[in-house]
């Protein structure tokens, strides 16, 4: 039984894992996206030249990066919670 127990809470701690790994690589990429969307428009101001295109950019990266920053706080929660649960059954 022990073995049927530490097997699914193996498997569910490898998914929290996963989870959480995998919003943590899609926030990173946003925030790069943000990140150079800043740049030009930060550029295209300094040059005297900005465009609405950039600012529109800059709007959306951060829009995703906020969605991005939720999901991740959410693969935290959910794993966090799977910690909890193992403790309160081996600890």
């Amino acid at each position: 039984m022990l073995d049927l127990l530490s097997g699914k809470i193996r498997a569910e701690m490898k998914q929290r894992v996963d989870e959480v790994l995998k919003a943590g690589e899609e926030w990173n990429k946003t925030a790069k996206e943000l990140t150079e969307a800043l740049n030009r428009l930060t550029n295209a101001v300094l040059t005297g030249s900005p465009d609405p295109a950039d600012a529109k950019l800059v709007a959306r990266a951060a829009r995703k990066l906020g969605k991005e920053t939720a999901r991740l706080t959410r693969a935290f929660e959910a794993h966090g919670q799977t910690l909890e649960k193992v403790l309160a059954r081996f600890g």
